[in-house]
């Protein structure tokens, strides 16, 4: 939201529904306006930059300006506004009676100043034209970005005369005036010439140059860095509970994870008999243990393994006595007595060819059970 703009001379006709407006500046409701002053009232100076550190130019240039001022520089307010287009300062001097003076107005009127800027500033600026203004008797006069002046109407049409004649390229003129007839006659046939006047309350104020700097500073921006001191109090206060909660978080998600890991190990020991290993290494520890068990559940499903896995449903009641056992890569030849019962049983195990055979110089009870893979299903 923009503040209010208004002159310093259009405050003497402010109605205020405030009541004491000492009163309402001192319970701090004031209102906050941005102001216009006097050109009139200002000194504009140019000074070569000081040698000196920059920290130290406002306490130098009151003497750099002592032959300039007419005033002793003890009664004087400056402020540096900027640079000029040679490089040098540009230097507002105004007498510390006229600040004061503009801030008991703005007291009286229950307005708490923020900015106070010369007021031929409030003219349009358009290069390569000289803007003329009315206020009340005083012509204000803008013939650059941040160059004018202030004065009574003989002076100022003198002053306008010479800039016009100084100039290599003759600039246009434009006056806004209540009364054409105060104008020259000589000014009349080059000028663009209108009744409008200035509107303070609506034009917009620059942010710089302020005079209410240095011992002049706004209180009110003062109150306002102070209004933020309790905000800034709550956002470090807020940063420093969210840093607590962060913290506090972050020890418990620490602390399950130390429980986790212990329950990880506790479960590895239990499940594949082996203690005093780290958590870290749980994950390879345990797939090195999965890949040979997988490895030794595939050799019983493999070779000589998978053949006497077959036979245990024949060789259970049997009522026969195993004599010998020979395995030949994938063949297994079993030595075998009393086995009359095998002979008499289909003895089909997918995968293996079988065939009985009797044993040489033994009874007839005393057998040789041969297994061989079979092309389709043996290795």
């Amino acid at each position: 939201m923009s503040l209010s703009v208004d002159h310093i001379h259009s405050l003497d006709r402010r109605i205020t529904n405030e009541g004491d407006a000492l009163g309402a500046i001192a319970a701090g409701n004031a209102m906050p306006m941005q102001l216009w002053v006097p050109t009139e009232r200002i000194g504009f100076h140019l000074v070569d930059e000081p040698t000196a550190p920059e920290r130290k130019w406002l306490q130098l240039i009151p003497w750099l300006l002592e032959d300039r001022i007419l005033q002793p520089v003890e009664e004087m307010h400056f402020v540096i506004a900027g640079r000029s287009e040679g490089n040098q300062l540009q230097v507002l001097a105004v007498s510390r009676e006229d600040m004061q003076h503009w801030r008991r107005v703005a007291e009286n009127s229950a307005v708490a100043a923020t900015t106070m800027v010369p007021d031929f500033l409030a003219l349009p600026w358009e290069a390569g034209r000289i803007n003329v203004g009315w206020r009340e008797g005083t012509i204000l006069v803008r013939n650059g970005a941040d160059q004018g002046f202030a004065a009574s109407p003989d002076i100022a049409w003198a002053m306008i005369d010479r800039l016009i004649n100084s100039a290599e390229i003759a600039p246009r003129l434009s006056i806004s005036i209540p009364d054409e007839s105060l104008v020259p006659k000589y000014l009349l046939q080059f000028a663009d010439i209108n009744d409008s006047s200035i509107d303070w309350s609506f034009t917009d104020i620059p942010v710089i140059p302020n005079l209410l700097q240095g011992d002049f500073k706004s209180s009110s921006t003062q109150a306002n860095q102070a209004s933020w001191l309790p905000a800034a109090g709550l956002a470090v206060l807020a940063l420093v509970m969210l840093f607590s909660y962060l913290q506090i978080s972050s020890n418990r998600l620490n602390n399950q994870v130390q429980l986790l890991e212990k329950q990880l190990v506790s479960g590895y020991s239990k499940l594949f008999g082996t203690s005093n290993i780290n958590a870290a290494n749980v994950r390879d520890s345990a797939e090195q243990h999965l890949s040979v068990l997988f490895k030794q559940q595939q050799s019983l499903h493999t070779g000589a393994v998978a053949g006497l896995t077959a036979l245990d449903s024949l060789m259970t009641a049997c009522d026969c006595d195993l004599r010998a056992l020979k395995a030949d890569s994938n063949n297994l030849t079993i030595t075998i007595d009393s086995g009359s019962k095998l002979k008499t049983q289909a003895l089909n195990i997918d995968g293996y060819q079988t065939s009985i055979t009797p044993q040489p110089n033994q009874t007839a009870e005393s057998i040789v059970l041969s297994l061989k893979p079979s092309r389709a299903g043996g290795q």
